[in-house]
């Protein structure tokens, strides 16, 4: 199944870093500061980046982070990529 990497709003980007988050089957250990991402206005052409805690993955505690980064487009859609390490 493909993963949606452009979306319409801001907000809309942030809840699908949850969504992949859970198919990752990752557990922030703060999952608030997720939410930080778009607690300011995103500029045509900004990109903001967030580097979250894991408080396990694949059901084992760890130290791992979930990093997310989300790029606006001159077009005002988001981009949206994310990974575990």
């Amino acid at each position: 199944m493909p993963t949606q990497i452009y979306f319409e709003t801001l907000a809309s980007a942030v809840d699908a870093i949850f969504a992949r988050a859970a198919a990752d089957r990752c557990v922030f250990a703060k999952p608030t500061e997720v939410w930080d991402l778009c607690r300011d206005h995103l500029a045509y052409g900004e990109n903001r980046r967030g580097d979250f805690q894991l408080e396990s993955r694949k059901g084992k505690p760890t130290r791992a982070y979930y990093h997310a980064q989300i790029y606006r487009l001159d077009s005002g859609r988001y981009e949206l990529n994310t990974y575990a390490l």
